[in-house]
């Protein structure tokens, strides 16, 4: 069975002390919105799987066994029209054996065996009022609506949820949350005026020598086509992910 989840007591209830960058990415949207909201929902399965639904886009955390049933309820669950996006480990989504249209992904965690270089000096945290400024330089690496992504990071902001790191005003990456001892980067883009001086590089070293100085692990999603910058940058392949689209 799968129930709506009211009340933040209710969702940490369910997740079960476990903790992984599915579960920490669900926990996220908890501590920024709570649970009140239409455009931020949050559900439960029998058998401790968690399901959170942000303006449609939905994040499967496995926090429990899934049986055979369970999985084809998941399945259907996510597959009704609810949802435009979900975002799941790949070997639930394999075992679903469901066709799909779906983009694999590599789930990737940084090993901390990269000397911090003297240009961690030079990253900045952003505050709220330069958000404009990192949204230019996101427009030019992503196919994103960029008005709605400056008002949802604007209040993951206030909220301390998300992080904004820039290099010279010309490169940046997100901290999307930081829960656990789980950080979860997205967005590292360079303006594309700025690009081939090692700029997405040096500014990713000085936010993982931070993230990494502040005791959390660091983890990043990416397509095959970008698993060698990271992996340059001291990334190792830790899992796969589905990002289906319905």
């Amino acid at each position: 069975m799968i129930e709506k989840i009211t009340g933040k007591a209710a969702l940490n209830s369910a997740l079960n002390g476990i903790k992984d960058v599915y579960t920490e990415k669900v926990r996220s949207f908890a501590d920024a919105y709570g649970t009140g909201y239409d455009f931020c929902t949050f559900y439960k399965q029998t058998g401790g799987t968690l399901i959170s639904n942000y303006y449609g886009s939905a994040t499967v955390a496995k926090s429990g066994k899934r049986t055979g049933d369970r999985l084809a309820e998941l399945m259907e669950f996510l597959t009704c029209g609810m949802f435009k996006k979900v975002l799941m480990p790949y070997e639930s989504f394999e075992a679903s054996n469901i066709d799909a249209n779906y983009e694999k992904l590599n789930l990737m965690v940084y090993r901390n065996d990269i000397k911090i270089s003297d240009d961690i000096d030079k990253v900045i945290t952003v505050s709220e009022d330069s958000v404009g400024e990192i949204s230019e330089i996101i427009a030019d690496g992503f196919d994103i609506d960029c008005n709605k992504w400056y008002t949802d990071m604007s209040h993951m902001l206030r909220h301390g949820t998300a992080r904004l790191y820039t290099l010279e005003g010309k490169a940046c990456a997100v901290r999307m949350y930081a829960s656990s001892g789980i950080t979860y980067l997205s967005y590292v883009c360079t303006r594309k005026a700025d690009r081939g001086q090692g700029l997405a590089s040096k500014l990713l070293n000085g936010v993982c020598g931070m993230e990494t100085a502040a005791g959390n692990e660091i983890y990043i999603f990416c397509r095959d086509d970008l698993k060698g910058f990271y992996e340059k940058n001291g990334f190792d392949i830790y899992g796969e992910a589905a990002e289906l689209t319905i």
